[in-house]
Protein backbone atom coordinates (compact mmCIF):
# COMPACT_ATOMS: atom_id res chain seq x y z
CA UNK A 1 0.00 0.00 0.00
CA UNK A 2 1.58 3.45 -1.15
CA UNK A 3 1.50 5.65 1.64
CA UNK A 4 3.60 9.14 0.50
CA UNK A 5 2.28 10.47 -2.98
CA UNK A 6 -0.49 13.42 -3.43
CA UNK A 7 -0.92 14.50 -6.72
CA UNK A 8 -0.33 17.58 -8.56
CA UNK A 9 -3.39 19.75 -8.55
CA UNK A 10 -5.09 18.15 -6.22
CA UNK A 11 -7.94 19.94 -4.21
CA UNK A 12 -6.29 18.41 -0.74
CA UNK A 13 -3.34 21.36 -1.91
CA UNK A 14 -5.83 23.54 -0.82
CA UNK A 15 -5.75 22.55 2.69
CA UNK A 16 -2.05 23.04 2.88
CA UNK A 17 0.14 23.50 5.00
CA UNK A 18 -0.43 21.54 7.93
CA UNK A 19 0.67 19.44 10.92
CA UNK A 20 -0.48 16.07 9.90
CA UNK A 21 -0.71 14.48 6.41
CA UNK A 22 -0.82 11.01 5.13
CA UNK A 23 -2.19 9.21 2.26
CA UNK A 24 -3.02 5.54 1.45
CA UNK A 25 -3.94 3.92 -1.64
CA UNK A 26 -4.73 0.78 -2.93
CA UNK A 27 -5.46 -0.97 -6.52
CA UNK A 28 -8.53 -2.05 -6.90
CA UNK A 29 -9.52 -4.43 -9.83
CA UNK A 30 -12.63 -3.30 -10.80
CA UNK A 31 -14.99 -4.10 -13.93
CA UNK A 32 -15.92 -0.31 -14.68
CA UNK A 33 -14.74 2.99 -13.71
CA UNK A 34 -15.23 3.82 -9.44
CA UNK A 35 -16.14 7.90 -9.37
CA UNK A 36 -15.56 9.79 -6.44
CA UNK A 37 -18.76 9.51 -4.87
CA UNK A 38 -19.20 5.58 -5.28
CA UNK A 39 -15.37 5.70 -3.45
CA UNK A 40 -16.57 7.46 -0.92
CA UNK A 41 -20.50 5.48 -0.38
CA UNK A 42 -17.97 2.19 -0.57
CA UNK A 43 -15.69 3.85 1.90
CA UNK A 44 -18.08 5.14 4.80
CA UNK A 45 -21.46 3.81 4.01
CA UNK A 46 -20.52 0.63 4.28
CA UNK A 47 -17.76 0.22 7.27
CA UNK A 48 -16.34 -2.81 8.88
CA UNK A 49 -17.98 -3.40 11.89
CA UNK A 50 -15.50 -3.29 13.91
CA UNK A 51 -14.87 0.50 12.90
CA UNK A 52 -18.34 0.97 12.96
CA UNK A 53 -18.40 0.34 16.89
CA UNK A 54 -14.97 2.09 17.22
CA UNK A 55 -16.89 5.32 16.34
CA UNK A 56 -19.40 4.78 18.24
CA UNK A 57 -17.11 4.23 21.19
CA UNK A 58 -15.25 7.66 20.07
CA UNK A 59 -18.74 9.35 20.60
CA UNK A 60 -19.45 8.61 23.52
CA UNK A 61 -15.92 9.38 24.86
CA UNK A 62 -15.86 12.82 23.17
CA UNK A 63 -19.40 13.64 23.72
CA UNK A 64 -18.90 15.31 27.43
CA UNK A 65 -15.51 16.95 25.74
CA UNK A 66 -18.35 19.29 23.96
CA UNK A 67 -16.76 17.96 20.29
CA UNK A 68 -19.26 17.41 17.47
CA UNK A 69 -20.98 13.25 17.71
CA UNK A 70 -23.56 13.92 15.23
CA UNK A 71 -22.37 15.40 11.98
CA UNK A 72 -22.15 12.49 9.09
CA UNK A 73 -19.35 12.15 6.74
CA UNK A 74 -22.01 12.46 3.74
CA UNK A 75 -22.75 16.44 5.36
CA UNK A 76 -19.02 17.67 5.41
CA UNK A 77 -18.35 17.34 1.93
CA UNK A 78 -16.34 20.67 0.75
CA UNK A 79 -15.22 20.41 -2.61
CA UNK A 80 -15.25 18.04 -5.42
CA UNK A 81 -14.10 17.12 -9.43
CA UNK A 82 -14.06 14.69 -11.57
CA UNK A 83 -12.06 12.17 -9.73
CA UNK A 84 -12.20 13.75 -6.70
CA UNK A 85 -14.15 14.84 -3.39
CA UNK A 86 -12.81 16.42 -0.08
CA UNK A 87 -14.89 16.37 3.05
CA UNK A 88 -13.63 17.89 6.52
CA UNK A 89 -14.74 19.10 9.87
CA UNK A 90 -13.27 22.14 11.19
CA UNK A 91 -13.40 22.24 14.77
CA UNK A 92 -12.14 24.49 17.77
CA UNK A 93 -9.76 22.01 18.82
CA UNK A 94 -8.70 21.42 14.94
CA UNK A 95 -9.44 21.09 11.56
CA UNK A 96 -9.12 18.16 9.34
CA UNK A 97 -10.03 17.24 5.86
CA UNK A 98 -9.93 13.99 3.63
CA UNK A 99 -9.32 13.42 -0.29
CA UNK A 100 -10.76 11.06 -1.52
CA UNK A 101 -8.91 10.94 -5.19
CA UNK A 102 -9.73 8.14 -7.92
CA UNK A 103 -6.94 7.58 -10.56
CA UNK A 104 -7.61 6.51 -13.88
CA UNK A 105 -9.45 3.67 -15.02
CA UNK A 106 -7.27 1.63 -17.01
CA UNK A 107 -7.71 -2.80 -17.57
CA UNK A 108 -9.47 -3.34 -15.04
CA UNK A 109 -8.41 -1.66 -12.32
CA UNK A 110 -7.99 1.63 -10.60
CA UNK A 111 -6.09 3.66 -8.10
CA UNK A 112 -7.98 4.22 -4.75
CA UNK A 113 -6.25 7.10 -2.45
CA UNK A 114 -7.43 8.44 0.38
CA UNK A 115 -5.49 11.77 2.01
CA UNK A 116 -5.41 12.93 5.24
CA UNK A 117 -4.53 16.67 6.74
CA UNK A 118 -4.80 17.77 10.04
CA UNK A 119 -4.35 21.32 11.39
CA UNK A 120 -4.29 21.49 15.39
CA UNK A 121 -6.08 24.57 16.31
CA UNK A 122 -4.97 24.19 19.99
CA UNK A 123 -3.05 21.56 22.57
CA UNK A 124 -6.62 19.73 23.01
CA UNK A 125 -6.39 19.04 19.62
CA UNK A 126 -3.00 17.72 19.45
CA UNK A 127 -3.73 15.59 22.54
CA UNK A 128 -6.92 14.17 20.68
CA UNK A 129 -5.19 13.54 17.75
CA UNK A 130 -2.53 11.98 19.41
CA UNK A 131 -4.54 9.14 20.47
CA UNK A 132 -6.58 9.05 17.12
CA UNK A 133 -3.57 8.71 15.37
CA UNK A 134 -3.09 5.35 16.70
CA UNK A 135 -6.22 4.19 15.09
CA UNK A 136 -6.64 5.85 12.30
CA UNK A 137 -3.92 4.58 9.98
CA UNK A 138 -5.04 1.12 10.69
CA UNK A 139 -9.06 2.31 9.93
CA UNK A 140 -7.90 3.69 6.42
CA UNK A 141 -5.75 0.90 5.41
CA UNK A 142 -8.90 -1.50 6.29
CA UNK A 143 -11.12 0.33 4.50
CA UNK A 144 -8.95 0.14 0.84
CA UNK A 145 -8.11 -3.38 1.87
CA UNK A 146 -12.15 -4.20 2.41
CA UNK A 147 -13.18 -2.29 -0.89
CA UNK A 148 -10.83 -3.95 -2.93
CA UNK A 149 -11.86 -7.46 -1.63
CA UNK A 150 -15.67 -6.46 -1.95
CA UNK A 151 -14.43 -5.22 -6.04
CA UNK A 152 -12.97 -8.47 -6.35
CA UNK A 153 -15.45 -10.92 -4.95
CA UNK A 154 -18.19 -8.99 -7.08
CA UNK A 155 -15.95 -9.35 -10.30
CA UNK A 156 -15.84 -12.96 -9.40
CA UNK A 157 -19.95 -13.12 -9.05
CA UNK A 158 -20.06 -11.43 -12.36
CA UNK A 159 -17.42 -13.96 -14.46
CA UNK A 160 -19.69 -16.87 -13.08
CA UNK A 161 -23.06 -15.82 -14.00
CA UNK A 162 -21.71 -15.14 -17.46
Amino acid sequence: MDTTKIYKGSLIDNYLPADYLDSFSKDVVTQENITPDAFFDMAFNRFPIWIDWLLKLRNKIVKPLGLDTTSRFSDSVCERSANEIIWGMPDKHLNFHVSMWCGKYRDGKQELRITTVVKYNNWFGRLYFFVIRLFHGIIIKSILKSIAKRNVNLARLDNHSS
